[in-house]
């Protein structure tokens, strides 16, 4: 008979907490398979996760994938619509796949305490045995069988590393995969600004997606992130922008209103791992543009000035602009431009 070790969650995003689990059940038993079950609606979460199945399923595979005895399954996240997933049904269909199989379900030890909530519980106890885990030093009530791992738990979580994605606790090639696609920008955003310029934010990055998109669909997922990142410190102190860009060139800005996209750029670089010096310039660009704008620094630009809240008073026939700018940026672009310049001189 073999041993299969299975281990559900989100994953929303893994972490290096979870790749600990992996090792230290290692060290513990002697397996043939360790199968990890993402899911894609937890019955006991109360929301949905933040990240698509697909992203989520690619990131395990990065963190993952000098493990041979490791398989990621798609078996929860291929579930139609928005079906809960329950794990008796998940137990189920490996005890099917693998009938002469020894079962070893790992949960944390919050999951443990509200193990009786879950649907059918008595039914997977059958079908597999709880492997716990613990820090050395938790006590609680073991009223269900299974059996306890102590564990030197990472001290970050998921939700943590969704608003502030740390590279030493995201390994570097998951935390460059999450600033390449732009994933948990509404979480890191959010915190940082006051509502309505949240929302101008939001409204700025749907417009510079759909410009983007014009062009190609790599461009517009660049839109996207610029946009997102794009006023991160525009609500910043005047020591704080100043503490960001504190070398900053007083010709080119002469204030630090003028001064906050560059801010903006060295935050998105310093704590959201974004690398890629098109979408930093097009950030730092997007107050004052450069004498030779790239069309991302193009896109966002236009984005900003031509957002739907815009009004008459901000940009004269902003639709009229809008449509230019999916049609010929370049034209929009330099014709926006000589409209601001005129309405600020």
């Amino acid at each position: 008979m073999s041993t299969i070790i299975l281990f559900g969650g989100v994953f929303d995003p893994v972490h290096t907490g979870h790749l600990s689990i992996y090792k230290t059940i290692k060290k513990h038993y002697q397996f043939q398979k360790f199968i990890i079950i993402p899911s894609k609606n937890p019955p006991l979460k109360t929301h949905l996760p933040f990240a698509d199945c697909k992203d989520r399923m690619m990131m395990l595979r990065l963190m993952f994938r000098n493990c041979k005895d490791i398989e990621i399954s798609d078996y929860e996240i291929n579930q139609k619509n928005r079906e809960i997933s329950y794990t008796f049904n998940t137990l189920k269909y490996f005890k099917k796949l693998y009938p002469h199989a020894t079962f070893y379900f790992i949960i944390g030890t919050d999951r443990y305490l509200d193990f009786k909530k879950w649907k059918n519980w008595k039914t997977i106890l059958k079908l597999a045995r709880l492997v716990v885990v613990k820090r050395n030093n938790q006590k609680f009530k073991k009223d269900i069988p299974a059996d306890f791992v102590n564990i030197k738990l990472v001290p970050t979580c998921s939700s943590a590393l969704r608003k502030l994605p740390q590279v030493k606790f995201l390994t570097p090639i998951v935390a460059l995969y999450i600033a390449t696609f732009g994933l948990y920008t509404i979480n890191q955003v959010q915190p940082l600004m006051s509502l309505k310029r949240f929302q101008h934010t939001i409204r700025v990055a749907k417009l510079a997606i759909q410009i983007g998109r014009q062009i190609s669909p790599l461009l517009g997922l660049k839109a996207y992130i610029a946009a997102m990142y794009h006023d991160i410190s525009k609500e910043m102190s005047d020591a704080q922008i100043k503490k960001l860009a504190p070398k900053w060139n007083k010709n080119k800005y002469p204030t630090i209103h003028t001064l906050h996209g560059v801010a903006s750029a060295v935050y998105a670089k310093k704590f959201f791992n974004i690398k890629d010096k098109e979408i930093l310039n097009a950030i730092a660009n997007h107050v004052i543009p450069s004498s030779k704008p790239s069309k991302l620094d193009m896109i966002l630009y236009c984005a900003d000035k031509l957002e739907p809240n815009r009004t008459n008073e901000d940009v004269t026939n902003r639709e009229d602009y809008v449509e230019l700018a999916k049609k010929n940026l370049k034209v929009a672009f330099t014709k926006l431009l000589k409209e601001m310049y005129a309405h600020y001189n």
